[in-house]
């Protein structure tokens, strides 16, 4: 799971209205019923380059997400094709809180609804945060196919990123026989000299890659 910068605004109406409420209670969270969740669920796909925040499986073409499929700060096509649904990364500012930019993500929908849901979370792992660099937060073991926390941290930080490495659906078993196929016909295209486009899991590949 890489770093993810959330400072490239391209729905700036929305953005607008976010800080026009900031100080005041959010209106109810209503999924698609809101008038601006079009332009935030593709804001932040731009921003994550189509991939889901967490574990980085592809949930919409390129071509969706291009700088040009905004006009006047707001995005132009009414229903784009997208796998994945925001995602409250704190759970508990949800009510009040809903719209509020730094807490959204857009996720895979079985790693939202069957892994992470309403559990209390820890944000270690919150990519967006200043502080974040999965190198020095994570390793990936390219036998197994699994996240574990960086080993040169200390075992309280190394149990923290564990715990949440499992809340965020990152080594969801689904996910991980797809990320074991997808990565091992990369690495073997890669090991024959072949050009390899990586269009998911940018992560475990880079580093598999560096080992």
């Amino acid at each position: 799971m890489r770093k993810i910068d959330k400072s490239k605004i391209l729905s700036t109406r929305y953005k607008q209205w976010e800080d026009s409420i900031r100080d005041k209670n959010h209106p109810e969270y209503n999924s698609s019923k809101n008038k601006f969740y079009t332009d935030i669920v593709m804001n932040l796909l731009h921003i994550q380059e189509g991939l889901c925040a967490y574990t980085e499986m592809r949930l919409c073409a390129k071509e969706l997400i291009e700088s040009s499929n905004w006009e006047d700060g707001r995005y132009k096509f009414k229903k784009p094709e997208f796998k994945g649904q925001l995602d409250h990364f704190d759970p508990s500012l949800k009510k009040e809180k809903a719209w509020l930019w730094s807490n959204l993500f857009v996720i895979d929908t079985d790693i939202n609804t069957k892994v992470k849901g309403k559990q209390d979370i820890d944000d270690i792992l919150k990519p967006d945060t200043k502080g974040y660099n999965e190198d020095e937060l994570l390793e990936y073991d390219c036998d197994m196919h699994i996240f574990v926390a960086n080993s040169n941290l200390d075992e309280d930080e190394q149990q923290r990123i564990n715990k949440m490495i499992l809340k965020l659906g990152i080594n969801f078993d689904p996910v991980i026989d797809q990320r074991k196929e997808y990565l091992n016909d990369k690495l073997a295209m890669k090991r024959f000299g072949l050009d390899v486009d990586i269009n998911q899991f940018p992560t475990a590949y880079k580093m598999c890659n560096n080992k």
